[in-house]
């Protein structure tokens, strides 16, 4: 038989991704998964399966007597009738049997073939690949796959399973094929330099398997076409990973960043490296995987299962920097730069990547500042600007080392500050296509911040910043009156950042130097503006303001503002709420406020020490330790220094305090003879100590009460 010169994908009809241009190799490309059909079009389908049951029946003892007599027939004689469906396109079931009969032997006698009529093998395939039957398309894929082919084959052969792959309904064709395997074998005969198009395809389909339900329909079993240990309860995704996908994905992504370096990537390759990442994020973010070798993989030695996912995660680290300098590659490319920024930031959710991550945290910042000095609007650049605020916002919570990092890089800092500024700026009502807003951008980029502040150095340094106190102000009072969860979401994040910026600045210091623009700058500005969302009762984080005021206020000139701000009469309406979280934050302001003796006499006139004590009885009587210890820190700063504790307390507030400290001192009724909570020893210090020194009122020995330094400001440690 003479030989074929055409190839096979020399000949396939091109789809919609033929040699896409450099201009629009993201916005052309059709990956866009087609739907499975109607309700109304399965019933109809249903209802015409019933109907011909019987005849399926008959078409399957003919199929089997089929099967023995091509496993006798010739090679030349199996290509010869499949060229007499040349040009086939709609079929019915019967003819599809038959065909699928003819590759399956086909299959099994040219798999790893090298034989000199390969070509007519190619040539004869070719006359199928216009048929409408998704299941002779695969098995056309699978025949050319088993022959090892490279070049425009092998695309050919990519671009069938991407067909196939992009409808939902095909999956179980998959789960019954070896193609999972045969696709990564011919992934790794192609290069995404001198190949892309076989990897844009083939890349391209292993996103839609890796994100397909993974399962067969009931009843559905395994044909003989395949191999046994090709099982139907096996996750594609796991056969995918467990045939070395994640290695040659990293080979890839290698291969890439080296020809980054000698010259610009465009065109084709730069479309396969699009394709690349998204398969890898749709990897990184399938659940089946982790769990496919406790339920799909055959039994197999504990070391060996743990070995195997101990090398899945790490090629998986692996991928993490060479991620990132693709993103850097790609700072003129955006919409290829925000898809690896997408597959990095599924991958942050993973401790081991986040930990990798964590190493090129600066560099990471530098991106963020180039976002926006590339993106033509705003709206082009909230996508990728939300999802890096994402991935730094999990590296910050997590590792102290990228907190330093970050900071020490001043860079990375100002690419911060500046983004935080530049959105800051702009309408909070601007959002793009995809759904990524101001206000989510700015959440994330906040939350950031405030993971960084939770280190000493880092929150203390940030504190003299510009314009970092400007920006927090302004977003402050842009939603200090949240109408959507959104923008309370926003509050919320401020106001945490500003807890942990203002816990390091140390009680009264006077910096000889204050940026414009920074916190210590704008203190007094921040305050006021906290005031007037602590004053209205509607507001939701009126508990999170005081928190803050509890950290600022035990600076003398913060003090100062508040009260001038009317914050004595704030503070009544917040120590008689009947919030618990508000009020015991309120606690913590009025500890500081009363270690002033001026403001003492103005918290007497609002009835401060007759609140005070129902806040102690309230906190003993629900046993809530918390509560009752930060009112008797509230009641021992009230009458320090002072002689006598009976004209400022009056004999019979003394009288109750102490009835309650009595009760809520009783460990042994409290407990009945078990171990005290951390919380009521902690309680039971300061409460001592006040208790002794109202009883040495009564016995005529008063002296002015002492308190330690670490007892008098209420400084909690830094939210995370």
């Amino acid at each position: 038989m003479p030989l074929v010169n055409s190839t096979l994908a020399s000949n396939f009809k091109p789809l919609a991704l033929e040699n896409p241009s450099a201009s629009s190799i993201v916005k052309t490309h059709p990956l866009k998964r087609r739907q499975v059909q109607s309700f109304d079009e399965q019933v109809s389908a249903t209802i015409a399966t019933e109907q011909r049951q019987n005849v399926f029946e008959d078409a399957t003892k003919l199929l089997r007597r089929d099967i023995n007599l091509l496993s006798q027939s010739s090679t030349e004689s199996l290509l010869e009738m499949l060229k007499a469906h040349t040009g086939l396109k709609e079929c019915d079931e019967n003819t599809v049997a038959h065909i699928s009969a003819i590759l399956n032997e086909l299959y099994a006698r040219t798999k790893g073939s090298r034989g000199s009529w390969r070509g007519a093998v190619l040539g004869a395939l070719y006359g199928l690949v216009e048929s409408s039957s998704p299941k002779i398309l695969l098995s056309v894929a699978c025949v050319v796959f088993a022959m090892n082919v490279t070049g425009s084959n092998l695309t050919g052969a990519c671009k069938l399973v991407f067909k196939i792959a992009r409808n939902e309904h095909n999956d179980s064709l998959f789960v019954n094929s070896d193609v999972p395997e045969l696709l990564v074998d011919g992934l790794g005969r192609a290069s995404p330099i001198d190949d892309p198009e076989a990897c844009i395809y083939g890349y391209g389909a292993v996103r839609f398997l890796a994100g397909s339900s993974n399962g067969t329909p009931n009843g559905t079993q395994p044909e003989k076409f395949y191999p046994p240990e090709a099982s139907s309860q096996q996750s594609l995704v796991f056969r995918l990973v467990k045939h070395g996908l994640y290695q040659l994905m990293v080979l890839h992504m290698k291969i890439i960043n080296e020809a980054a370096t000698t010259r610009r990537l465009s065109g084709s390759p730069l479309h396969a490296l699009f394709q690349l990442s998204g398969a890898l994020r749709t990897l990184a973010g399938s659940h089946v995987l982790h769990n496919c070798h406790a339920s799909d993989h055959p039994p197999e030695p504990a070391t060996s299962e743990g070995e195997e996912e101990q090398q899945d995660v790490a090629q998986t680290e692996q991928a993490v920097p060479l991620l990132v300098r693709a993103a850097e590659m790609c700072i003129e490319e955006p919409e290829v730069q925000a898809n690896i920024v997408r597959t990095l930031s599924v991958l942050s959710e993973h401790s081991e990547c986040c930990e990798r991550l964590a190493e090129s945290a600066s560099r990471l910042g530098i991106l963020l500042g180039s976002i926006i000095q590339t993106s033509e609007t705003v709206e082009k650049g909230l996508a990728t600007s939300n999802r890096l605020g994402y991935i730094l916002g999990n590296v910050m919570s997590r590792w102290d080392t990228a907190r330093v990092q970050f900071y020490c890089c001043d860079v990375s800092l100002d690419g911060l500050l500046a983004t935080l500024e530049y959105y800051t700026n702009k309408s909070f009502t601007l959002q793009n296509q995809m759904g990524d807003s101001i206000v989510q951008v700015l959440t994330k980029l906040i939350r950031v911040l405030a993971n960084m502040c939770v280190n000493g150095d880092v929150g203390y340094g940030m504190s003299q910043r510009s314009p970092l106190g400007e920006v927090l102000l302004n977003i402050l009072l842009k939603v200090k009156e949240p109408k959507t969860a959104e923008i309370e979401e926003l509050l919320f994040a401020t106001l945490g950042a500003l807890h942990n910026l203002s816990y390091y600045y140390e009680c009264g210091e006077t910096p000889s130097i204050q940026h414009t623009g920074s916190i210590c700058e704008r203190l007094k500005d921040i305050c006021g503006t906290l005031c007037s969302i602590l004053n209205n009762e509607q507001n939701p984080a009126r508990s999170e303001v005081a928190r803050v005021l509890g950290n600022m206020t035990r600076t003398a000139s913060v003090r100062q503002t508040f009260c001038e701000e009317n914050g004595l009469k704030i503070l009544q309406r917040c120590l008689t709420s009947a919030n618990d979280e508000l009020l015991v934050t309120s606690c913590g302001v009025v500890v500081n406020i009363l270690g002033d003796w001026a403001r003492r006499a103005s918290f007497r006139e609002i009835e401060g020490p007759v609140i005070l004590r129902r806040i102690l009885q309230r906190g003993v009587g629900n046993r809530d330790w918390i509560m009752a210890g930060i009112a008797c820190q509230a009641i021992w700063n009230y009458l320090i220094d002072t002689r006598d504790i009976v004209q400022n307390m009056g004999q019979a507030e003394i009288d109750l305090i102490s009835e309650n400290l009595a009760e809520g001192l009783d460990e042994d009724i409290l407990f009945e003879g078990k171990d005290a909570d951390n919380l009521w020893e902690d309680f039971a210090m300061v409460g001592t100590d006040l208790l002794e020194r109202l009883q040495l009122c009564l016995s005529g020995k008063n002296t002015p009460c002492e308190i330690s330094d670490e007892e008098t400001p209420d400084k909690r440690g830094p939210q995370y």
